[in-house]
C-alpha cells in the first residue's frame, strides 16, 4: 500500500488480497476499505461504483467496470477524496426502496417488492440505478455471482416495476438451477390480485390465448387471433390465465388469478383480451376503460400475493400482503359493493403476510 503523486488528485493503491480474488471490484474495495481502514467512513458500494464509472478508480492502471472481477494482487488506484463523503444513511441502493424480507435462509431470500421497483437496469439506464438486483447486491454481496448474468445476481422469475409482490431470489448456484427448473416445468403455483374495469361476464373462468409482440413494438404484448391464422409469427408464445372474482364493486371486480405460463406481461395482456383491463394500466388499458375509472392511482393495480413451490425436497408458500395503496382504494370503493362480494376472500387478501416453510 503506498500513496503515490497525481496530476489531478491525491490516490492509494490497494493491494488486492488472495481471499477477495474472482470478487467484483466495487465489492472487493468495500472490504478492502473496511478491513485497512476501520477508522474511516466507508463508501457506499453504490458510490465506489459511480467513481469507478467515471474513471476515477483504477485497476492495474486501467479504466474498469463496477462488475471486473480482480484478482490476487492485483493493484486498485482510488483518489483519497473518496473519502470525504460520509457514507449515506439510507443508500438509494438499499434502505431507499421499497424492498422488505418475508423469509431467508441459505438457499433463497424471499421479498416483498414494492411499487416503483425495476428488477434490474434497462440496457439505458445507469447500472447503479436501484433495482432488485442492486439491492441484494449491496444486501448480500457473496450472491453476485449466484446465476447466468452477474447484472442479475440470484433472479428467477420477474415482476413488473409497478407490480408489487412476492420474489424469491436464490442465494446459491444450486438453488438457482433449481428454482429454474422448476418455473421452466409450471410447478411454480403463483397467484395474483387485481382490480379491473367493469364486471367480467363469468365469476370464474380461463384464458388460453396466444401473445406476441405488437407490430414495430418492443414494449407491448397483444392477442390477436386474426394474425395468428397460419404461420405464427416467431414472437407467439402460449399463454394460460385461470380467474376468480372474489369481490365486485359498483364499477369494477376485484379478481384472483393464476397464471400457469409466465409470459412477459400475460396477465395484463389477457385482462385487456377480456375487455377489462387493470385499473391503472396505462399501457394496456383501452381508452373507452380509461374513460370509466374514477380513481385516481399512479399504477396497475396489481399484486404478487401468494408464490408456492418445492425446493430440495421442502415446500414452501409465501404470501405478501397487499399495499397500502391498494388496501386503501379498496376501502374507498367498499361502500359501492354489490351482491355477490365474497367477504371471506377480500378479508383474505389483507391479512398480513403468511409464510409457510
Amino acid at each position: 500500500m503506498n500513496i503515490q503523486d497525481s496530476h489531478v488528485q491525491e490516490v492509494l493503491t490497494l493491494e488486492v488480497p488472495r481471499h477477495l480474488r474472482d470478487t467484483r471490484i466495487d465489492s472487493a474495495l468495500v472490504t478492502l476499505i473496511e478491513e485497512k481502514f476501520p477508522e474511516k467512513n466507508t463508501p457506499s458500494r453504490a458510490r465506489i461504483g459511480k467513481v469507478i464509472e467515471a474513471g476515477h478508480i483504477l485497476l492495474n492502471d486501467k479504466p474498469v467496470l463496477p462488475r471486473t472481477l480482480v484478482a490476487t494482487h492485483d493493484s486498485i488506484t482510488l483518489p483519497l477524496d473518496l473519502f470525504e463523503e460520509k457514507v449515506q444513511v439510507e443508500p438509494v441502493s438499499s434502505q431507499g426502496l421499497m424492498i422488505s424480507i418475508l423469509f431467508e435462509n441459505t438457499d433463497i431470500l424471499v421479498i416483498d417488492k414494492g411499487v416503483g421497483v425495476q428488477m434490474h437496469p434497462s440496457q439505458s439506464q445507469s447500472s447503479v440505478q436501484p433495482t432488485v438486483a442492486s439491492w441484494l447486491r449491496e444486501m448480500r454481496p457473496d450472491v453476485t455471482t449466484v446465476g447466468e448474468d452477474p447484472e442479475r445476481p440470484g433472479i428467477v422469475h420477474r415482476l413488473d416495476r409497478d407490480t408489487s409482490g412476492v420474489l424469491v431470489l436464490a442465494k446459491t448456484n444450486e438453488a438457482f438451477s433449481a428454482l429454474k427448473t422448476a418455473f421452466q416445468e409450471r410447478s411454480v403455483s403463483k397467484k395474483y390480485v387485481a382490480l379491473v374495469s367493469g364486471h367480467l361476464k363469468a365469476v370464474s373462468g380461463s384464458v388460453d390465448a396466444l401473445l406476441m409482440r405488437r407490430p414495430g413494438e418492443l414494449r407491448r404484448y397483444a392477442v390477436d387471433p386474426k394474425r395468428f391464422e397460419g404461420t405464427l409469427p416467431a414472437s407467439a408464445r402460449t399463454a394460460y390465465t385461470e380467474y376468480r372474482v372474489i369481490a365486485r364493486y359498483d364499477k369494477y371486480d376485484l379478481v384472483e388469478l393464476a397464471p400457469k405460463t409466465g409470459r412477459t406481461h400475460q396477465i395484463r395482456v389477457h385482462l385487456a383480451f377480456l375487455g377489462h383491463p387493470v385499473v391503472g394500466d396505462r399501457l394496456y388499458a383501452f381508452k373507452e376503460a380509461k374513460g370509466q375509472e374514477l380513481l385516481r392511482v399512479d399504477r396497475q393495480l396489481l399484486h404478487a400475493q401468494t408464490l408456492s413451490f418445492a425446493l430440495f425436497g421442502k415446500e414452501y408458500q409465501f404470501q405478501a400482503p397487499l399495499p397500502e395503496d391498494f388496501r386503501d382504494i379498496l376501502k374507498s370503493i367498499d361502500e359501492t359493493k354489490l351482491l355477490g362480494y365474497d367477504d371471506e376472500a377480500l378479508n383474505a387478501c389483507l391479512e398480513s403476510s403468511v409464510v409457510l416453510a
